[in-house]
């Protein structure tokens, strides 16, 4: 696993640490696909109470430019 980079964000206005993933999909997964993907695997978090997560937020979805809709 690459080394992660953490920091103390002064400015945050919550008491919380917010880890940023990346989730890697085939081309072909559209956002909104991708999207329900990952809160499916939140929603398993969701119902276990070992899990100490409360909450995500997706932010950003990079396309790739070897996707079919991208050619040309």
């Amino acid at each position: 696993m690459p080394e992660i980079y953490e920091y103390v964000d002064k400015n945050m206005k919550r008491d919380e640490n917010i880890l940023t993933v990346d989730f890697y999909f085939d081309s072909d997964v559209s956002k909104e696909d991708a999207v329900g993907e990952v809160d499916k695997i939140v929603g398993l978090a969701d119902n276990n109470d070992e899990y100490k997560l409360t909450a995500h937020a997706p932010r950003m979805y990079t396309v790739s430019p070897f996707g079919e809709e991208n050619d040309g």
